[in-house]
């Protein structure tokens, strides 16, 4: 893990020679219908049923976050960059303001991968050219909606990398620890996977935490 960190620092300090595109619209963070149905889940692909829902196209920025919270700061430069540092309460509560919430793990997960049991958003093989992981070589948060080949088949945006996104659901028996989801920029082929999860502490803040909304 050191090692890796020590990877990610020395990232930091050349551009990446991926070419990504920007799709993000200001302001423009759309819920996008995703329906009801069965869908294959988790990594053996067992089938399950979930409820019509709506899930934002694009993870929520550092912009869109401080209009709900005045006093947070971040980097300049990174209006459209996903909000990062936040806990699982934060991200909760900005889903309420807006009359919304987190999505479930499984809701998310369909969203991501689809009816047909992708492995990544944008099909069963890993590509660091479509979608901000370790291996795109970024070693950063870039902005929303910048991989547009790795949007889902539901046309829902970086799943895949950039941050792990916060969802509704518990990461053990004893409802200590929050499910998060998609991995981040930190984060290789294994992790970035549609059905890929990590859990930690609700009130625990990284550079590689964020999260979109669902109704």
């Amino acid at each position: 893990m050191l090692q890796k960190m020590f990877l990610i620092i020395g990232l930091l300090a050349f551009s990446s020679s991926i070419t990504i595109t920007n799709s993000y619209a200001g302001d423009a963070n759309p819920l996008i219908k995703i329906p009801g149905g069965t869908f294959k889940s988790g990594p053996k692909g067992k089938s399950v049923n979930v409820d019509e829902f709506y899930i934002n196209k694009f993870e929520v920025t550092n912009k869109e976050f401080k209009k709900f919270k005045k006093d947070f700061k971040y980097p300049a430069g990174k209006d459209d960059h996903p909000v990062a540092e936040i806990t699982y309460f934060d991200a909760e509560a900005y889903c309420k303001s807006l009359g919304q919430r987190l999505p479930t793990q499984l809701e998310w997960e369909k969203a991501a991968r689809g009816t047909d049991a992708r492995t990544y958003p944008h099909g069963n093989d890993y590509d660091p050219e479509k979608a901000n992981t370790f291996d795109s070589g970024t070693g950063d948060t870039v902005a929303v909606g910048s991989y547009e080949a790795g949007k889902s088949p539901y046309g829902v945006m970086d799943m895949s990398g950039n941050v792990a996104e916060w969802v509704n659901g518990w990461g053990g028996k004893d409802k200590k620890y929050r499910i998060l989801m998609g991995g981040s920029f930190f984060d290789d082929d294994v992790r970035t996977k549609t059905h890929s999860h990590n859990s930690s502490i609700p009130d625990d803040v990284h550079p590689f935490y964020g999260f979109r909304c669902a109704k």
